[in-house]
């Protein structure tokens, strides 16, 4: 039987492919592809830098928005401790200094020994530790190596309006008193009636040296607070109707 062999013609039949291989003149040995080029694995290597560069910016976002959210919910807790504070003393809020330290000091005249009663402690030893009144970013590892993590808005202002200055408002005055040269508190009634308009007044705001209170004066502990704002752009402000907002460096709304 005779052998039928293609015809010369391909445009009839189509070309018929081969595979691209290479031959070492006088060696049958075929030499095949094998691996990645350097271009390739410099791509891959790319590739893998940016995933893991977004992961961690994520990371890093998702831990600040949880550090805040804390914070958040601290604040709002002082303040019904206040509010609490206020309903046990004839309606008076407490005498206090500025800096809320999160350690409880017996007979010392700051905002955590006033409202220890009222954060779950009745008879709290000295050195007690109260994370509600620590900052997530820097304290709440529970020791006394800083400064204050909150600041008391002493001076709240009592015109009309948003205040253009919450570090120095003109005109003020101050609901908490003080305690050397003492002066007496105001009765919290009196004093939410006349700053008009508590959502806009600071009652409590974070600490850090960023604070414009401390452009003119800087206090023995100045060194201890963070350099930066507690949440990198913004630092929480717990305002005198109980909401908690972020403020910028000069404690403005953001």
């Amino acid at each position: 039987m005779r052998k039928q062999s293609l015809p010369s013609n391909p445009g009839r039949w189509g070309s018929i492919s081969r595979p691209l291989i290479k031959r070492f003149p006088g060696n049958n040995q075929v030499l095949r592809r094998n691996g990645f080029t350097l271009v390739e694995l410099m791509v891959v290597i790319t590739i893998i830098v940016v995933l893991v560069s977004l992961s961690f910016a994520g990371y890093r976002r998702l831990k600040s928005n949880a550090s805040a959210m804390v914070d958040a919910n601290d604040m709002r807790t002082i303040h019904t401790a206040i509010h609490m504070y206020a309903e046990d003393n004839n309606g008076f809020l407490p005498v206090t200094w500025a800096g809320v330290s999160p350690v409880y000091r017996p007979n010392a005249k700051d905002l955590t020994t006033a409202l220890a009663p009222y954060l779950g402690a009745n008879n709290p030893k000295s050195g007690h530790f109260f994370k509600e009144m620590a900052s997530e970013n820097f304290q709440k590892e529970a020791n006394d190596n800083h400064g204050p993590s909150m600041l008391v808005m002493h001076d709240v202002y009592s015109g009309k309006g948003r205040v253009k200055n919450p570090g120095r408002p003109s005109p003020m005055f101050q609901p908490f008193g003080y305690p050397n040269p003492y002066r007496a508190p105001m009765r919290l009634s009196a004093a939410v009636s006349k700053m008009g308009n508590p959502a806009m007044r600071l009652l409590i705001t974070e600490n850090d040296q960023a604070q414009p209170n401390y452009a003119r004066a800087k206090p023995g502990w100045y060194d201890k607070l963070p350099e930066g704002m507690a949440h990198g752009s913004y630092r929480l402000g717990l305002y005198w109707d109980g909401h908690v907002g972020k403020l910028d460096i000069n404690l403005l709304p953001k």
